[in-house]
């Protein structure tokens, strides 16, 4: 009887500003069995499969930034654009691993809307004035670990992003919009790609977000 045993590796990456690949998180186990071999393809596809590729990602940023509340003044009206540091709730700040969380959201945020504003501040500054204030408010956030999902698979539950954006004017204070982004991902899904789904979750959040605003420029 052929025995193969395999050492496998998940490599969670994201891409910086410069292009660059960095390693966000690995997870590490062995498979073995007989004929394992025959199957390694199968599990390497099944664990590839769920990343989520820029077409998608896009694609779903503009159905739901498009079921959002319009603001009530366009953005391209202002003429200088300031994104606050995250608010955490208290149910983010009292659990450790939650404020990591919170802090790789904020990271894929910026990531999204510092380059957008930058380039809306240097437009033509004819007819705009005043700041426009982005303040983002975590209500929740709870992302299943790629080693609970390796164990546990579904039963550790799904994953999900509450997040609130206020958006209002520097001077007055008057709030011009107040969207919620929240999504899920999928307990059975995160099980499948072994949390390869619920590491998704930052980016589909950064996606709508920044789609919500070139929407409503």
């Amino acid at each position: 009887m052929l025995w193969f045993d395999a050492l496998v590796q998940l490599n969670i990456e994201k891409t910086n500003r410069s292009g660059h690949l960095s390693r966000l998180k690995s997870l590490t186990f062995r498979i073995g069995g007989p004929v394992m071999k025959k199957c390694l393809p199968i599990v390497v596809l099944l664990l590839t499969g769920c990343a989520a590729d820029p077409e998608k990602l896009n694609s779903v940023a503009v159905e739901e930034a498009a079921r959002l509340p319009k603001p009530t003044k366009a953005f391209a009206t202002f003429a200088d654009y300031e994104l606050k540091p995250f608010v955490l709730s208290p149910a983010v700040t009292e659990d450790a691993d939650k404020v990591v969380e919170a802090k790789i959201l904020e990271e894929h945020i910026s990531e999204k809307l510092l380059p957008l504003f930058d380039m809306w501040s240097r437009a033509d500054p004819a007819e705009r004035s005043g700041k426009l204030i982005v303040q983002p408010e975590l209500v929740s956030i709870r992302i299943v670990s790629g080693g609970a999902r390796f164990w546990v698979g579904a039963f550790a539950g799904d994953s999900n992003i509450d997040l609130d954006l206020k958006i209002s004017e520097e001077e007055g204070g008057e709030v011009i919009a107040a969207p919620r982004i929240q999504r899920d991902a999928d307990a059975m899904a995160g099980g499948w790609s072994i949390g390869k789904s619920d590491d998704n979750l930052h980016d589909y959040i950064a996606f709508i977000t920044r789609e919500y605003f070139e929407t409503n420029y």
